[in-house]
């Protein structure tokens, strides 16, 4: 009978881990993850229409790309559609991606530098959780190449001028 039970419970431990990624976020996660996507902007350039609605979107149009899209000396970068790609990935590689993304402005991808692991794996589950929608969005445009609007231009001052400390 000893032996029984401690097969079963060996059976119970050994299959443990393979159950352990199938857990779905808890609530507090999903909810912690929608606050900080909306407090840091993120549904002001992956949510079409956001700003134009004062910041309020159907769910089924929540971040899935090409909100406001940007041109300037980079080209013209496009929005991506965040429920599209967290589906491809897990939440480690999010977490992964998001620790090594360097993008075309206007992303500011130094903010996630400020959050913990535990932050962005929360951003993952509410995106996750939103399920897919839309379609991918628009590749970026390199400069000088006709882009499909819409898009914000910005125009920028030209760099100042370098002076060479050495010459007199």
């Amino acid at each position: 009978m000893i032996k029984a039970i401690l097969a079963i419970a060996v059976g119970v431990l050994l299959a443990a881990p393979a159950f352990a990624g199938d857990v779905p976020a808890s609530n507090k996660s999903i909810k912690h993850g929608a606050f900080l996507v909306n407090y840091g902007g993120c549904q002001d350039c992956h949510t079409p229409g956001w700003a134009e609605n004062g910041g309020q979107a159907p769910k089924d149009v929540l971040l899935t790309g090409g909100g406001t899209n940007f041109q300037g000396p980079w080209g013209t970068t496009y929005a991506p559609n965040l429920r599209l790609l967290v589906q491809k990935l897990t939440a480690k590689e999010w977490v992964a991606k998001l620790r090594s993304l360097k993008s075309r402005p206007a992303m500011p991808w130094w903010t996630f530098r400020y959050l913990s692991d535990k932050d962005l794996t929360d951003m993952y589950a509410y995106i996750h959780g939103l399920g897919p929608a839309g379609k991918p969005a628009h590749d970026w445009v390199a400069p000088g190449q006709e882009a499909p609007p819409p898009y914000l231009k910005l125009v920028l001052p030209p760099p100042p001028a370098v002076v060479n400390a050495g010459r007199h």
